[in-house]
């Protein structure tokens, strides 16, 4: 798994969202990682840029995947 799959992992498996540090944890606890506060900084910005995270005062919460027929309207229209 990449680091990108780790922290969405970590932010799904909340229901709060999670803060940098609680990624940090979960990362370090389940997959016996430790990684920099740097680096999963800027996997949360990427992810956050590519639509997969949502951020809200400091806390990150998984998008909900869209169903084939929400992808289509918003592919093409109505």
């Amino acid at each position: 798994m990449s680091v990108d799959d780790w922290v969405i992992e970590a932010v799904r498996s909340t229901i709060h969202g999670a803060s940098l540090r609680e990624v940090q944890r979960y990362i370090d606890e389940h997959h016996h990682e430790e990684l920099s506060v740097k680096v999963l900084g800027d996997a949360l910005d990427k992810l956050v840029q590519k639509g997969q995270l949502e951020v809200d005062n400091e806390r990150y919460f998984a998008v909900k995947k869209t169903n084939r027929e929400d992808a289509l309207k918003k592919l093409f229209g109505e």
